[in-house]
Order: structure tokens, then sequence, then C-alpha cells
């Protein structure tokens, strides 16, 4: 954790490796604190609750990946985004992956939102390459691929970063079955 970032951020990165590690409900404001050099209290000066930390984590996440998602040219950079997101934000997307269910409604259907648009990039990049799959199927196709890369953010591997993402670029492209 970079000691020069603004304390938010500090907090946002704590929030991001604890509940990575740990899961959202076995972390409490402390040790958030605590891990960001300040007290737990300190914490509700930035952040009202650890759920709106929560909520804040995964809006970056989704913010990120979708901004990214509207200036990319084609699947391929899709894929390269995704894949490099996996490995680079590891702790990022496993909270985006398993904590969201820890959001409240409101919240959670305006990332589902979001979400949706970022498919829709996928699903416009994917259809024309695989003419032979009609909508419902292209959106399967896109799902899971985004499945599988999501879910490698919960695997722990002594494998490098740079094969991790080779391995991981293959595995998309066998699964769009393209490239």
């Amino acid at each position: 954790m970079t000691t020069t970032a603004p304390r938010r951020e500090l907090l946002l990165e704590a929030a991001a490796d604890l509940f990575s590690a740990r899961g959202f409900y076995a972390v409490g404001i402390d040790d958030i604190g605590a891990a960001a050099g300040i007290s737990g209290p300190g914490v509700y000066r930035h952040f009202a609750s650890k759920q709106a930390l929560l909520a804040a984590l995964c809006d970056r996440t989704m913010d990120r990946m979708l901004a990214h998602a509207e200036a990319a040219q084609s699947l391929e950079e899709l894929v390269d985004l995704q894949v490099t997101f996996a490995v680079e934000e590891q702790a990022l997307l496993a909270v985006w992956v398993r904590e969201r269910r820890a959001l409240s409604d409101d919240v959670r259907r305006s990332l589902r939102r979001r979400q949706l648009r970022y498919e829709e990039l996928w699903r416009t990049a994917l259809a024309p390459l695989r003419p032979g799959l009609g909508q419902e199927e292209v959106a399967f196709v896109v799902s899971s691929t985004l499945a599988l890369l999501n879910a490698s953010s919960l695997i722990e591997s002594p494998i490098e970063a740079d094969e991790r993402c080779s391995l991981l670029r293959r595995l998309a492209h066998a699964t769009l079955e393209v490239g």
C-alpha cells in the first residue's frame, strides 16, 4: 500500500485487500483503519459505513472497466482489458465477484445496469466474428467468458503475472472461439 496516496485511496486499497483475503463480513472498520494507518473511527470521516466503502470499491471497478471498454476498438482489446484487470487488480476483482451480495438492492441495481452495458460492448464486438450464433448464444458466450475470467481472481496461484495473462487470453479465445 502506497503511503503517499490520499487517505481515501489508502482506505480503498486496504479494504480491497482485506475483503479479498477474509471476506466482507469478517473484516471490521478497525481492521480497515489499522491497515490504512488510522483508527477505525477515522474511517467514518471518509465513508459513512463499511457498506459504503464496499459500494465505492464496486463502483470504482465497474467505472474503470466500462470506461476502458467503451474506448476499445475490438474484441481483442476487450479480452486484453479484462485479462489485465483480472491479473493486475486481482484483489479488487475478487471483491467485485464475491462481495456484491452485501450491497443494498439499489447499489446492486446500479452496478448491474453498468455491467449489462459492459457485456453489451462485448456482444457487439463478438457477434460479427461469430455469425452462426444468435443473439442469445452470443450473450451466453460473452457471459461465460467473463465469468471464467472474473473467477480467476479467486484463485491464488504461484504462476507469474505474465504467464497468467497468457493463459487467461488463451482460455478466453477458446471460450469465444476466435483468434
